[in-house]
């Protein structure tokens, strides 16, 4: 009966009506352009920043100056607490309340850290953009930590203590041996202190560092002009709060013994921060010539580093690393191997960091590849939203994506030759968890 109904020339001609109509609308319309990227701030020191693609969904996020830098030694794993209690009671909205609405809407809520930033985000569909903003302000700066929800946190936090992996654990290290306090607290809290963040520690904390003059509200498929307007809902003290402590780089070498069979081990030495773009950029195109890992899924390890420890034999990958922070950061290659040839695998690598000589070719390679890592970040929002705060919260701009082709382009080879002969003459600091039998120590390396 239906292929009869659909036959129907009553039907057919209905249809190529409707067709011929939709035609003529798809090429009447006119396509609204999407607006540049728009940053201003308001009296209170709260810095707003927008790109409006007209996106069906909107990308909301604030992004505030305080992490595991800020960190003293007695309140230690106080931002990993806070991260793993986002979403919590306030003052306005039980726990409840803010999942089931956000689910009502079909809305997502998160909180990611860096070292140096918290950034709370949230993704809602475009008309209902103004309930998630209005529950994303409430959670950040209305939150009362209720010591029963504190608590119910825990098991979280252990669980993420309980999944580190072997590469994350031996970056953590070489943060700590390089930078001690500061940049050397580590993104998740120490074993000895879970559980012992209460409701007063985290009022404090988010007190002492959650003002305007630290935060930024971000928001993309969204209007500037609509973004300010929302920003009023958040409700943060004025100011721009303490002042960090500058980090400094110390060699040192801190090694964590878990056994198993394989040996992952972090070397680095000090890097520019990422004020110093030019430099930064530099590091950045010579990590790409150490090598960042497979190219394609089970592939092999590009690069020199990649290339240097598949030559040792056995299963070994190595690629390059930089962390670029605001005034510091670490440049130096990763290595994970089997025991057996782990210690073989880490002496060829310091070898290959310490003699990397650049080419032309290398470098022209570097950049393209580097071009194609920022353009494949920005097809995130919730990742182009943090790297917005990121910028904002460290330089107080942000570089728009339009730029990078020419910033990257005017990075000579010179440049890179030139950082490359810094981190060969550079003193190492080393972080290694895992099988560390056949592992050097770093006076020997």
């Amino acid at each position: 009966m239906a292929s009869r109904i659909v036959k129907s020339p009553a039907v057919q001609t209905t249809a190529r009506r409707q067709y011929a109509q939709a035609a003529v609308a798809r090429t009447e319309r006119e396509f609204v352009k999407s607006e540049a990227l728009k940053v201003s701030t308001l009296p209170s020191g709260l810095t707003v920043a927008s790109i409006e693609n007209h996106s069906p969904i909107t990308t909301l996020g604030v992004a505030i100056k305080a992490g595991s830098r800020n960190e003293s030694y007695d309140n230690c794993g106080v931002s990993h607490a806070l991260r793993v209690a986002s979403g919590l009671a306030t003052k306005k909205n039980s726990a409840f309340n803010i999942c089931k609405n956000l689910q009502q809407v079909g809305a997502n809520m998160s909180c990611t850290q860096g070292r140096e930033h918290t950034l709370y985000s949230v993704q809602v569909t475009r008309d209902n953009a103004e309930i998630g903003v209005d529950f994303l302000a409430d959670s950040v700066s209305n939150q009362v930590f209720k010591p029963w929800e504190v608590q119910r946190t825990l098991p979280r936090l252990k669980l993420e203590l309980a999944s580190k992996s072997g590469a994350t654990q031996a970056m953590e290290l070489a943060h700590q041996a390089a930078f001690r306090t500061g940049l050397g607290n580590g993104l998740y809290c120490p074993d000895n202190k879970a559980g012992s963040h209460n409701t007063a520690q985290l009022s404090q904390f988010t007190a002492k560092h959650f003002t305007a003059g630290r935060a930024a509200i971000l928001g993309i498929g969204i209007s500037h002009q609509a973004l300010t307007k929302y920003a009023e809902l958040l409700q943060l003290e004025s100011g721009s709060g303490p002042a960090g402590l500058a980090s400094k780089f110390t060699p040192g070498e801190l090694r964590l013994e878990t056994g198993g069979g394989l040996a992952y081990v972090c070397l680095a030495t000090s890097a520019p921060g990422a004020v110093s773009v030019a430099e930064a950029m530099a590091c950045l195109l010579l990590q790409r010539v150490l090598g960042t890992g497979p190219g394609v899924k089970y592939g092999a390890c590009q690069g020199v580093l990649g290339q240097v420890a598949t030559a040792v034999g056995g299963n070994v990958a190595a690629s390059g690393v930089c962390q670029m922070y605001s005034d510091a950061g670490l440049l130096g290659g990763l290595v994970v191997a089997e025991a057996a040839s782990a210690g073989k695998a880490v002496s060829a690598v310091v070898s290959a960091l310490r003699s990397t000589s650049v080419t032309e070719e290398q470098v022209a390679g570097a950049k393209n590849q580097l071009l194609a890592d920022i353009y494949t970040l920005m097809e995130d929002p919730l990742q182009t939203v943090e790297n917005m705060g990121v910028q904002l919260l460290v330089s107080g701009d942000v570089m728009p994506v339009e730029k990078y082709p020419d910033v990257i382009k005017g990075i000579s080879t010179a440049d890179v030759q030139a950082a490359a002969k810094k981190l060969a003459g550079s003193k190492l600091a080393m972080g290694a968890a895992g099988n560390l039998s056949s592992v050097p120590f770093l006076d020997s390396l």
